[in-house]
């Protein structure tokens, strides 16, 4: 069961749907699909329904709208249950993978060409406290809170940043 929990939480769509509810705290399948556009309604379902049967979301709260129910949906207190630190090692590591494949795939083109794609990668090691890694991190939020909510439209392109908090080598 844990195992297939992984590989719930590690699906792409569900991750962005876990992300739209992180940054919204709740929402409707249609303020989800409002913001997800490029998720074919069907598929947005589906993947919603995965996560609330797996205990991931819940239903905040019901209204009714024109004769059917209209569910607000937030993040579990404790999504997908409880996971032990090897479990959740493993879902850093699939994730990681699952990067790796998709750099796997772009250079794998002929017409793959970083420069023009902003591609980055860059690491730094910083000598902070708790209190300023929390900062750190404020200001990151913020910085994506600007952008997060762009609607499609000229010369946008889609963009996947990751950012990564790990331990340094001793």
């Amino acid at each position: 069961m844990k195992q297939n929990l992984i590989k719930i939480i590690m699906n792409p769509i569900r991750l962005r749907i876990v992300q739209f509810l992180m940054l919204h705290e709740k929402g409707t399948t249609g303020e989800m699909q409002q913001e997800l556009t490029d998720i074919p309604s069907a598929s947005l379902y589906r993947h919603v329904k995965t996560l609330l049967e797996t205990g991931c979301i819940e239903v905040a709260e019901e209204r009714k709208v024109r004769g059917t129910v209209e569910k607000t949906y937030r993040l579990s207190a404790k999504p997908c249950g409880e996971l032990e630190e090897s479990e959740i090692g493993m879902i850093f590591q699939t994730g990681l993978l699952s990067l790796m494949s998709t750099f796997q795939a772009y250079f794998s083109k002929k017409d793959a060409d970083p420069q023009k794609d902003m591609l980055s990668l860059s690491t730094s090691t910083l000598l902070l406290t708790d209190e300023e890694m929390m900062q750190l991190f404020q200001k990151i939020g913020e910085a994506y809170n600007e952008v997060i909510q762009n609607q499609p439209g000229p010369g946008r392109k889609m963009r996947r940043l990751t950012f990564i908090s790990s331990p340094c080598e001793e």
